[in-house]
């Protein structure tokens, strides 16, 4: 397999080095992709839904960003609603939260077995609504916005909730999303707003929530650029006094204590944090935050009110958020004017989150390469680990997690990105780190290490020869795929390219894999020629990155 990978990847690997999202030898150099409604020899014929004409490329593709990856049955439902029918269908959705057993609010946390038992759970809940959830487009969003509000290790009860609040109010406005995030015992334990009161202040939830959750640290145009001095450096969007200010007005919050909580919820993490019970709690003086001036003499939830207006009706929250929110769906270095549209589409709604999404994916700028003959070198985003991951399961029909060969109850996912899981208060990578060399903005690059490739081009073998039932439990089409080769090398690409490449693999990659199936695979087993192709095909930019 290893001599299979290093001829088939060798330009990958070269490509990886300058970033992936731009065209790279090895790709396709000859000129554009054809679109799957112009079929290459011998490609999957997909067809044309009338009542929208949304082709099957176009849905494919759009699903890639709104989506944890298209399925056939997605494809369709985009084709037969439209790209916008099938924003508003998803935005009346409820909300999906995830209610929690027992052994995952109180275990015994010195007990690995145990400890196991509660965190595998919510990781394999995740996956099950990411493979098979309606609510497919929240999902994203609560994803998109846990990467830039996350909180860091905690208990896995504190996950819990910390999910459900994002699922609930990633949709909503913006003033609402921040007003319980800052009230959440999950966020109020990891940034320690838990501690801050009048008599002892503890600044850092207070200088976290302006930096990344809604202004940042420079002022910005609306099109998302630096605001600068004379000499060219960025002006800065607060000072210390903002940040003392500002703690002073989120001062007196606490956890719901109550008696015989377990250890493990020891925060109480399902209810939100309330008033402490005397009044020195919160410092009640006048402060004045940005340029505002919250009075003094209003009680602590006024106060949080008013400062949370202040940060919302910034001028920064606008380009900050969107920026964040086009990154995670549609393109790592949006253009300016794109830029400027989605500010406006925040500023005019009032932060409402739904109507800026909806901006978001049906922006020209997002829908141009619906058309492949349209690509743009700039356009698109690296898939990190857990969107790759969840693409590959959808797209091989999984319908809930698949657990791993290591344990039962843990999920066979992403070892680079485990979701909900950020390693600090930064999160998963920085919105602004550059792939080097070319310093082209790709903040998913960050994760993509030589581990991270790996495990890619081996990890799905691996876990099928291992325990094959479990993804048959999980719904996983592997029979459609064996039955496909079965039936003949090219049925088998043919299925590839219509469930990964949007019915357009690209014509290389195609030779590719039908030489490797012919001459290096040809005594593998069916199922061994559909994991090992996969892995071959799927670490190639043309499915790494949404384009």
């Amino acid at each position: 397999m290893l001599k299979i990978l290093s001829g088939f990847l060798s330009p990958f690997l070269a490509c990886l080095a300058a970033l992936l999202l731009v065209s790279c030898g090895g790709v396709d150099n000859t000129g554009p992709v054809k679109a799957s409604f112009v079929p290459a020899d011998g490609q999957v014929n997909l067809t044309t839904a009338t009542p929208t004409n949304v082709n099957a490329y176009a849905a494919a593709r759009f699903l890639e960003q709104a989506s944890w990856g298209p399925t056939p049955a997605a494809v369709a439902e985009v084709q037969r609603l439209g790209m916008e029918g099938w924003i508003d269908a998803q935005l009346k959705k409820p909300a999906t939260v995830l209610n929690a057993p027992n052994y995952v609010i109180d275990f015994d946390d010195q007990n690995q077995a145990q400890s196991n038992l509660a965190f595998g759970w919510l990781f394999l809940r995740i996956y099950d609504l990411a493979f098979g959830g309606e609510d497919q487009l929240r999902q994203r969003m609560a994803w998109a916005i846990y990467n830039f509000i996350p909180i860091g290790n905690t208990q896995s009860y504190g996950r819990v909730q910390y999910f459900n609040t994002l699922q609930k109010y990633s949709t909503g406005k913006y003033i609402d999303l921040l007003r319980e995030v800052t009230l959440s015992p999950v966020m109020g334990a990891f940034l320690n707003n838990d501690q801050n009161i009048a008599s002892s202040p503890n600044e850092n939830y207070a200088r976290e929530i302006m930096q990344l959750f809604s202004v940042g640290l420079s002022l910005l145009n609306q099109d998302g650029t630096i605001k600068r001095t004379a000499a060219g450096a960025p002006i800065e969007t607060y000072s210390q006094a903002d940040v003392i200010a500002a703690t002073k007005a989120l001062s007196g919050w606490n956890m719901v204590y109550e008696a015989n909580l377990p250890q493990t919820n020891w925060a109480n993490f399902g209810k939100r944090m309330i008033p402490r019970p005397y009044d020195q709690s919160h410092d009640s003086t006048e402060k004045k935050v940005l340029s505002k001036t919250i009075p003094a003499g209003q009680n602590i939830t006024a106060d949080l009110d008013s400062f949370l207006t202040i940060l919302t009706q910034h001028p920064n929250n606008a380009p900050f958020v969107v920026r964040r929110l086009i990154q995670s769906f549609v393109s790592s270095d949006p253009s300016t004017e794109y830029m400027t549209r989605m500010s406006k589409v925040f500023t005019d709604s009032q932060g409402d989150l739904s109507k800026v999404i909806k901006a978001i994916l049906l922006d020209p700028e997002a829908r141009m390469a619906d058309d492949p003959t349209k690509q743009s070198a700039k356009a698109g985003k690296i898939k990190e680990p857990v969107l790759y991951y969840t693409n590959l399961m959808r797209g091989l029909g999984c319908t809930t997690s698949v657990k791993s060969s290591y344990s039962p109850t843990q999920p066979f996912m992403p070892n680079g990105q485990r979701a909900y899981e950020a390693p600090n208060v930064f999160g998963f990578f920085p919105p602004n780190h550059k792939a080097p060399e070319s310093l082209t903005p790709a903040p998913e690059q960050k994760l993509l290490t030589s581990a991270e490739i790996r495990d890619r081009a081996q990890n799905l073998s691996w876990d099928v020869s291992k325990v094959y039932k479990n993804f048959e439990e999980a719904g996983c089409e592997f029979k459609l795929f064996t039955s496909a080769v079965e039936t003949s090398n090219l049925a088998l690409v043919n299925l590839v390219s219509e469930r990964f490449f949007k019915g357009a693999m690209p014509a290389p990659i195609r030779l590719g894999a039908l030489n490797l199936l012919n001459n290096e695979m040809s005594s593998f087993s069916s199922i061994d020629k559909v994991t090992n192709l996969l892995q071959v095909v799927l670490s190639t930019p043309t499915f790494g990155v949404v384009k």
